[in-house]
């Protein structure tokens, strides 16, 4: 449920896009961005940082964005948090007694001290993984934007998702940049969901021997 609850404003994001565009989609990731640090504050009676430092990003990055019609910083705002998020994780291996995994799980799962480090390592690095993947589809999107208007005449502010490619001066370029920015779409929900799981699976079977059945 809490995952569902983390990746609704990605998938809002995804569904706004595809009929709105994306400026919309923004609007619309903000806002429910906001939703959920709210229903997180009236189930647990208290702030989630990771949340609230997304829902921060977002705000900074995402009214850049609408602010100069530039989706580079929303795009980049993705790597941004991983990495950030992968810092605090690993760097909270030297700052007080326990990691940031431990002191959010500790209380459910019992652990050895090794393993916590195993998995802070395993989450941090699969941060910045996640980070790399989508700095590349960032590039490619925007490589391909700038090219279609480097070669054109068309207002850099305009969004792609607007254009009728079959109407412009360069029709392949205009097609290519609008599959690249809906391939960073996609993978903005389905990539960075899809790591994650993966990173869940990963974490389950390892910490599965330590954790003890009700019969034993």
């Amino acid at each position: 449920m809490k995952l569902l609850l983390d990746f609704l404003p990605i998938a809002l994001f995804f569904i706004v896009y595809k009929s709105m565009g994306l400026y919309a989609a923004i609007y619309a990731m903000i806002a429910a961005s906001v939703v959920q640090v709210l229903v997180a504050r009236w189930r647990t009676g208290k702030f989630e940082k990771m949340q609230v430092i997304t829902l921060a990003l977002l705000v900074v990055f995402g009214g850049v964005t609408l602010a100069v019609r530039d989706p580079a910083f929303l795009m980049w705002k993705v790597s941004v948090l991983y990495v950030v998020f992968a810092l605090a994780l690993i760097g909270s291996l030297w700052i007080g007694d326990k990691s940031l995994m431990q002191r959010a799980l500790g209380k459910e799962l019992d652990l050895p001290d090794s393993v916590w480090r195993w998995l802070t390592w395993l989450w941090g690095l699969g941060f910045v993984g996640i980070a790399i993947v989508n700095g590349y589809f960032v590039r490619l999107a925007l490589a391909t934007r700038e090219e279609l208007f480097a070669m054109t005449t068309l207002d850099k502010k305009i969004e792609l998702t607007e254009l009728d490619c079959v109407t412009t001066a360069a029709v392949q370029l205009c097609q290519n940049a609008q599959q690249a920015e809906e391939s960073w779409v996609n993978f903005k929900l389905f990539g960075t969901m899809g790591l994650t799981l993966i990173l869940i699976v990963i974490t389950v079977i390892f910490i599965s021997k330590y954790i003890k059945r009700p019969y034993e």
